[in-house]
């Protein structure tokens, strides 16, 4: 298994790994992002201009797409958060829209 691998399947599991935060709807970043969104209708850009205005220093960006794909159901029940994906040329863009 590759270096990559193991990274990959730690941080899709459910257990601990050193060093690693594990991907679930606790994450650090989820609960950061409903109160971002909290006085949002609407917020556009890539994870990596996400992350900057969340001021959220420990998240990779790869890390923000693979979460909002896995919890986008449980975000919005919980928090009323849609999640919507798209691609331009040269840059992958999240839409994040809140409803009241």
């Amino acid at each position: 298994m590759s270096k990559g691998q193991e990274i990959f399947n730690a941080a899709m599991s459910t257990t601990v790994r050193e060093g690693y935060p594990v991907l679930t709807e606790e994450h650090p970043f989820l609960k950061n992002l409903s109160r971002f969104m909290s006085d949002k209708t609407h917020w556009l850009g890539t994870a990596t201009d996400l992350l900057y205005e969340m001021n959220d220093h420990s998240t990779p960006a790869n890390t923000v797409t693979k979460l909002l794909r896995r919890f986008e159901l449980e975000l919005y029940h919980r928090s009323r958060i849609e999640v919507v994906f798209r691609r331009t040329n040269r840059k992958r863009i999240i839409e994040l829209f809140k409803f009241q």
